[in-house]
């Protein structure tokens, strides 16, 4: 009876990761990354971004699933010494599409139809977290499963490292 529990629970293990996986695909990114760090990009095919905001007007994020939207979710990891504690650094540039979307060019405020936004993680008091981007322009193509867009942001409530992302 052990032995079938555990054939079942290993299964079930594997059949869920490979739904995940599925619906994730990693991205060819065109545009440079810092030499000092790493850069990649998910796709979530049939997933929503739902942004949320704590007590102090912090920003969040979920993604849950939606048919016919798509996420892009674009990471930048600076390489740290692995023996400093509080070295590491992190942004993100997160938004979500339509999946019928052919063709979109947006601008400044327009990028909120999107729910574009950035995040920056480090041992920086008080200009981490995630804010939403109004300043910038995205020109994204999508036919098939293929997506190309060109995004130049600009965040004006903290630092950034990366200003413009070819995918």
């Amino acid at each position: 009876m052990k032995k079938i529990i555990a054939l079942f629970l290993f299964v079930l293990l594997f059949s869920c990761n490979a739904q995940k996986n599925a619906s994730t695909i990693m991205a060819k990114i065109t545009s440079e990354c810092p030499s000092d760090g790493t850069c990649e990009v998910e796709i979530l095919k049939n997933k929503q971004l739902i942004l949320h905001y704590d007590d102090l007007g912090g920003m969040y994020y979920d993604i849950k699933d939606q048919e016919g939207t798509t996420v892009i979710h674009f990471q930048y990891n600076k390489t740290t010494q692995a023996n400093l504690q509080d070295g590491h650094y992190r942004e993100d540039i997160i938004f979500e599409i339509k999946n019928s979307t052919n063709k979109l060019a947006l601008a400044d405020s327009e990028l909120q139809q999107t729910k574009l936004i950035f995040g920056r993680h480090c041992f920086c008091k008080g200009q981490t977290g995630y804010f939403k981007i109004e300043k910038g322009r995205l020109n994204l193509s999508s036919k098939k499963d293929e997506i190309h867009f060109d995004l130049s942001l600009e965040n004006e409530k903290v630092p950034q490292l990366i200003r413009s992302i070819s995918i």
